[in-house]
């Protein structure tokens, strides 16, 4: 019940503070630039699917070799440190 309860909570003052923002003119004006630049982009993606698989697929490989770099740069870094520290430890 604890569970549930709190899911609610969170969710409903998510839509309340949401809702909120929208007093703000700028705030209302910026949605609605959004939502409008999202229909034309699944306009668009629903007319030419080849250009939508093809804009994900270079989505994934641009993260994976930003992924693929910066786990290569952590091990690096980690056999850096395990040097200095093993160094360290023979004097």
């Amino acid at each position: 019940m604890g569970k549930k309860l709190l899911l609610k909570g969170i969710i409903t003052g998510a839509a309340v503070g949401g809702l909120l923002t929208l007093f703000d003119r700028d705030t209302r004006n910026f949605v609605n630039r959004k939502c409008l630049q999202s229909k034309e982009n699944i306009s668009y993606f629903v007319k030419n699917p080849a250009d939508f698989v093809h804009q994900i697929n270079s989505t994934y490989q641009k993260c994976s070799s930003q992924l693929t770099n910066g786990l290569s740069q952590a091990m690096d870094i980690m056999q850096q440190l395990e040097e200095i520290t093993g160094n360290k430890e023979n004097k």
